[in-house]
């Protein structure tokens, strides 16, 4: 769950392409966003106590890419790869769960349908809409109380995404994207990680404003 590994290896993928495009079908787009959820009640077990917390969520990141392929006539599908970020505001439980500021992320893989409208009436302006299938390879949440070690639970598990926005085409090869998505997974179990114990039961939901540049080959 790196941001400066998954930005290396998009721009690693996007500088190997081709020179020359060829029938433009196929596409790379790499992408980086602000991303935040919903407030959502946390449930912790541990030790024999049971837990609720609220949880207030702040400003996050994501960073990813995609590769796709366009079949025509309005259709695309695409693989991506993604990691979300969202930070915690405020520690959601007092004893006996855990407590301090955090972050709650993912990485995930994806697979998307998409659908392009022309509803400005210019070629080189596209609208969308997709859904995708995703696969959370790991969900994980981290605590950390102030003067006390970090306290970290993971998972992982699958879900469901919304995606809506807009290409814009730069050339023949080079275009940029922009768009909102929503990402829907129910509650999953995330177990303590080391010496951390208990488990977590939680949501897994954030949105997300994304800004992509891509080419085609």
């Amino acid at each position: 769950m790196h941001l400066k590994s998954t930005l290396m290896a998009a721009a690693a993928l996007l500088a190997a392409l081709p020179t020359q495009a060829e029938d433009g079908a196929w596409y790379l787009t790499a992408r980086l966003g602000a991303a935040t959820q919903a407030s959502q009640t946390l449930s912790f077990s541990g030790g024999g106590s049971v837990a609720d917390g609220s949880l207030r969520y702040g400003p996050g990141l994501l960073s990813g890419a995609a590769i796709g392929r366009d079949f025509g006539a309005g259709w695309r599908v695409e693989g991506e790869f993604t990691y979300q970020s969202t930070g915690m505001d405020r520690a959601p439980f007092s004893s006996p769960g855990p407590a301090g500021k955090g972050n709650h992320a993912a990485t995930s893989l994806a697979l998307n349908v998409l659908r392009e409208f022309d509803l400005v009436g210019r070629p080189s302006v596209r609208t969308y809409l997709g859904l995708g299938w995703v696969r959370l390879t790991e969900v994980d949440i981290d605590f950390e109380p102030p003067g006390q070690p970090g306290q970290s639970f993971s998972t992982s598990g699958s879900g469901w995404q919304l995606l809506a926005g807009a290409r814009y085409d730069l050339d023949k090869r080079w275009f940029v994207d922009a768009g909102v998505r929503w990402l829907h997974s129910p509650r999953l179990r995330m177990s303590g990680e080391g010496a951390t114990a208990g488990r977590i039961d939680a949501h897994f939901r954030p949105w997300a404003v994304t800004a992509g540049l891509g080419r085609r080959f």
